[in-house]
């Protein structure tokens, strides 16, 4: 008896501890059961069955359903209440530390809402739960924002590009292509080592069609693909067939064949020359015995230094290795001038260089030059020694005289060169010095080799006095031109001198009224209207 009794009042107990536990939890009075079965179904933390229902159709609808349950070991899922789920009067509040599980992570706000984050997906859902009086449920779906501050992973690039639907067609069409492909794979390397006919292979060659020169072993297949590219005049599959042929057969053979081909010789020449292989083109010129070829190949690179004094002794260089060649002596002589020409433009520009600084020198100081002596022509460097030293003796370097005699200047080219230097210093005493010459018997006259028709156009680019150009003027032949020339410079004299000379009275009286008024020309011009001595002819 005394154990039944014993085993009831535990009992007893047992139920009034558990019954106040549930009077003192956060759950409303008018449930203190929450398991209790309701109309709307059983509650939990103050959502109904029903509403939890709608959440996960919800869910599933926006998110998916492979999407929301994805990687659930990674997942942190957090169930907040609000604030209020029931009324503050007659409910207490439920802690974490009370239904804290292995799987919850504690709440860090009070927001009632639920947040799910994984680390493979760029998707956040929050989900906001209404109170056990309020039915209101709404789901919101938040894309984080990428700035251009912060990096974007591969992965979440990958999310955010839209993959792209492969149809069955387009499938189809990529494995025909890569079919196509292998095959055309196969037949070159089959065709690699198979023997094409000639022409075949000139026409791949021409088309720009794959070809392969490696299965032709003989000569004579190398020979007749080197005379069938001939035949077609095309240079790239000349030039082709004759490098192959080249690289594959001995060099005694390869000249002794590519003597017979001038044209497949021209092609080849072509071809080092652009390709700066100017070695083996030497070498190329001695074995067909070109050897003007190779003198000229030289001098073309005696041409490279940039420095008058490099050049001088490239050019010399040159000269030594041919001066015992006997169908180059003209050529040769010819470079040994423009060396010697070279070393006596250094030699002036050096000299010229300390006179400048002197300042005592009146051309120098007023018209100093304005660009080097060396490397320039002959002509120019006459024109030069004729500007800065016309008047010094023959025995001078720099004497225009010296250089018309070293240099074998003709007298044109000294007369052209001289009589534009001294036209632009104005010194009109020296120009006519330059043209009087003298006869055998000790006479003088005035003589012009160029023509007194380019010494009048010289002079008046110069800017001549209308008495010097009238002058020389009075020297041109032809009466027509003389009369052209002098109106033109508006030589009145002149033009009226020629006039009468054509018994032309009408073109006289046209030309008074281009006379000035009341000046010397005029009064000239009426005075030989007023001649009845000249018979006119109109």
């Amino acid at each position: 008896m005394a154990g039944k009794d014993q085993a009831r009042m535990a009992a007893a107990a047992f139920t009034a501890d558990d019954e106040d536990y549930w009077e003192e939890s956060a759950v409303s009075s008018s449930k203190k059961n929450m398991f209790d079965d309701e109309e709307e179904g059983f509650t939990v933390l103050g959502v109904s069955e029903n509403k939890a229902a709608r959440l996960s159709s919800a869910l599933r609808s926006t998110v998916g359903a492979d999407a929301l349950f994805a990687d659930d070991d990674n997942d942190d899922i957090t169930w907040e209440t609000s604030s209020n789920i029931s009324n503050s009067s007659s409910h207490g509040s439920i802690t974490s530390a009370d239904y804290r599980s292995a799987r919850y992570t504690p709440p860090t706000n009070r927001s009632g809402s639920l947040s799910t984050s994984s680390s493979s997906r760029s998707t956040a859902a929050t989900v906001t739960l209404g109170t056990s009086q309020d039915n209101s449920l709404s789901v919101q779906f938040n894309k984080p924002k990428m700035t251009r501050s912060e990096p974007m992973s591969l992965e979440d690039a990958i999310v955010d590009v839209p993959a792209k639907q492969v149809t069955a067609t387009e499938v189809s069409k990529l494995e025909t292509e890569i079919q196509f492909l292998r095959r055309q794979v196969q037949l070159g390397e089959r065709a690699r080592w198979t023997s094409l006919p000639v022409k075949e292979t000139i026409k791949r060659i021409i088309l720009g069609q794959p070809y392969s020169l490696e299965a032709y072993k003989s000569l004579q297949d190398k020979l007749a693909l080197l005379d069938a590219a001939i035949k077609m005049h095309d240079g790239d599959a000349i030039t082709i067939t004759v490098l192959f042929l080249k690289k594959t057969v001995r060099k005694s053979i390869f000249q002794q064949e590519l003597i017979k081909r001038p044209v497949a010789i021209n092609h080849l020449i072509h071809f080092l020359w652009c390709h700066y292989d100017l070695d083996e083109l030497e070498e190329l010129y001695k074995m067909l015995r070109r050897m003007e070829d190779v003198f000229v190949l030289k001098y073309k690179q005696a041409l490279a230094p940039s420095k008058a004094a490099g050049r001088a002794q490239s050019i010399a260089a040159v000269v030594r290795s041919f001066q015992h060649d006997s169908s180059l002596a003209p050529d040769s002589t010819l470079l040994l001038e423009q060396c010697t020409l070279l070393q006596r433009q250094l030699q002036i520009e050096e000299e010229d260089k300390k006179i400048a600084a002197g300042g005592k020198h009146p051309v120098f100081k007023d018209h100093p030059p304005k660009a080097q002596l060396p490397l320039t022509p002959l002509t120019t460097t006459l024109y030069y020694c004729s500007f800065y030293h016309y008047n010094e003796s023959d025995s001078s370097l720099s004497s225009p005289l010296s250089i018309k005699r070293d240099f074998q200047m003709s007298d044109k080219q000294y007369t052209w060169s001289a009589l534009n230097a001294l036209a632009k210093l104005h010194r009109w005493k020296e120009i006519e010095a330059l043209l009087t010459s003298k006869n055998w018997f000790g006479g003088t006259k005035m003589k012009a080799c160029i023509g007194f028709e380019k010494v009048v156009e010289i002079l008046s680019k110069q800017k001549a006095p209308v008495d010097i150009l009238s002058k020389y003027l009075a020297y041109i032949e032809d009466p027509n031109e003389r009369l052209a020339l002098a109106a033109k410079h508006k030589c009145h004299r002149i033009v009226v001198d020629t006039l009468i000379q054509l018994k032309d009275r009408a073109a006289l009286e046209d030309y008074r009224l281009k006379t000035p008024d009341y000046s010397l020309e005029r009064q000239y011009l009426i005075t030989a209207l007023n001649n009845s001595q000249v018979k006119w002819k109109n």
